[in-house]
């Protein structure tokens, strides 16, 4: 596949990482607090080495079955962006349908257990997607709201972030508009792709994460990201939980 396809985690991270035994990490009440005043939050060490390393090797074999999907984002919110022209995002959807290793883990109580306790209540898995900023053109992401793209109507829908790689300021880490989610669903420009033109990326609190951290946020949480301006991919999982629903 030439260039490697998702992340891999650094060497000197993987000591980091404690929780090598599919045991359910248990967010503590400060982050349950700062969820829910925030509309995000950090939760470091979430997945451990040993099974970082399982989902990537299952993750690899689901790139090289079906390739990556083209993703970029167009629209004039790319103009203010040195080389935006050059903006590119690669994606891989429905992991669950395409996995059933990732389909078994993504409805474990090792991943369950906290996007519950954020939650407050009984939770399932309804969505996960690989998303990469390739090196040096991977594109931003202006301000938005997933809510303007789906799930608009689930209030407690929650979006887990899955990272791959560390994430810094050049590379395009996650920033998140504390607050926000409290807002409900706001109107968006939609010439392109839909984003929030009046909200500046520089006003969002950029959130720098580890291979197996996750970073959780409410479906209205404004939040975006700049681009990968760094040598190397930059590979984040996004997983979407919404409150459980009797068959």
């Amino acid at each position: 596949m030439g260039q490697r396809s998702i992340g891999r985690p650094a060497k000197g991270n993987v000591e980091r990482s404690v929780r090598d035994d599919g045991q359910a990490m248990t967010p503590s009440s400060q982050h349950i607090a700062d969820y829910r005043q925030n509309g995000f939050v950090h939760l470091p060490g979430v997945v451990g080495a040993t099974r970082l390393a399982e989902l990537m090797s299952h993750l690899e074999a689901v790139v090289r079955d079906v390739g990556h999907t083209d993703s970029t984002w167009r629209g004039k919110w790319r103009e203010p962006y040195a080389d935006s022209e050059r903006f590119t995002l690669k994606t891989v959807d429905k992991l669950a349908r395409r996995s059933a290793f990732w389909k078994s883990w993504l409805s474990s109580r090792e991943m369950l257990e906290p996007i519950e306790a954020l939650s407050g209540r009984p939770m399932q898995h309804v969505d996960a997607m690989l998303i990469m900023k390739p090196p040096e053109t991977g594109q931003a992401f202006p301000p938005h709201q997933d809510a303007a793209y789906y799930a608009a109507g689930e209030p407690e829908y929650i979006i887990a972030t899955l990272h791959l790689d560390a994430t810094t300021t050049e590379n395009g880490a996650l920033r998140f508009l504390p607050g926000s989610h409290k807002w409900g669903l706001i109107e968006h420009e939609r010439k392109g792709k839909a984003h929030l033109p009046a909200i500046d990326i520089a006003d969002l609190v950029e959130v720098p994460a580890q291979p197996g951290d996750l970073v959780c946020s409410s479906i209205y949480t404004v939040h975006g990201s700049l681009p990968n301006r760094s040598t190397a991919p930059r590979a984040i999982v996004r997983l979407g939980y919404q409150p459980h629903r009797s068959a």
